[in-house]
């Protein structure tokens, strides 16, 4: 459903605006689920196996959580869940020193559970990337990896009988959602082929990232602090929307 039908929903409109406001010189699109399955068959027409997962999944929320990927794989740009409002322009995300050219993937932080023994009772990773917003170059590894990786969970399952709503053999979250968005970020940061590995004494891991309150680099990839996505959540450490590092607000109303 388009902004300009009259059964949008009226609470989601500014939120929507905000985009616009924000960057008047960006093309902003809002696709409905009706349009999503027709550009995925356009964009992705030359892979169908991709297009028959997309078509396979058997909840609205299981294909949303793929089309944000496969958009972003294909054409790059900004993806934003309808719910979000953007409070700074993106071309402020980052610092003036961060060789904007050379970002290939911004992300921000969605849960920060550190080293609390109990964090696997709140969360499914200690560190947790957000992908209700993600900023990527088409094309991007990361994105090859997790659409790579649902196309070929999802045929398995389909052939094996398993595509059932309500009845997966793994969670929404594990199965397109941030966790298995966080594992492919970190896959990728450990990857050699990608990255040198001759100055490092470890792996990339949650410790990289656990408190962080600015931008920080690793390769082509900027992390964001909690407070950058999820400004106002009163925990792990965020910041409310008025301060510096707030970009983007969640509320949180459905895709």
């Amino acid at each position: 459903m388009s902004p300009s039908s009259a059964g949008f929903s009226e609470k989601l409109r500014p939120l929507q605006a905000s985009w616009s406001a924000k960057h008047p010189g960006f093309i902003h699109e809002v696709v409905s689920d009706k349009a999503a399955v027709h550009l995925i068959s356009y964009l992705y027409a030359s892979i169908p196996e991709i297009v028959e997962a997309y078509k396979a999944l058997p909840e609205a929320v299981l294909k949303a959580e793929f089309f944000r990927y496969l958009i972003l794989l294909a054409r790059g740009g900004i993806y934003s869940d309808i719910d979000t409002a953007a409070l700074k322009p993106a071309n402020e995300w980052l610092p003036d020193d961060f060789g904007h050219a050379t970002v290939g993937l911004i992300i921000g932080i969605e849960a920060d559970v550190g080293d609390r023994a109990d964090w696997n009772l709140w969360y499914y990773r200690r560190i947790q990337f957000c992908q209700w917003i993600i900023q990527a170059k088409p094309g991007h590894p990361v994105l090859r990896d997790v659409v790579a990786t649902i196309t070929e969970d999802t045929l398995r399952m389909k052939r094996d009988r398993l595509l059932k709503p309500g009845g997966l053999p793994k969670s929404i979250v594990e199965f397109t959602g941030p966790a298995m968005w966080t594992d492919a970020i970190f896959s990728y940061f450990n990857n050699p082929t990608f990255f040198d590995f001759s100055t490092r004494i470890s792996n990339v891991s949650y410790a990289d990232f656990s408190g962080i309150t600015e931008q920080k680099k690793i390769g082509d990839v900027v992390v964001l602090p909690i407070t950058s996505f999820s400004p106002g959540v009163k925990q792990m450490g965020a910041e409310e929307v008025e301060h510096r590092m707030a970009f983007v607000r969640h509320d949180f109303e459905g895709k």
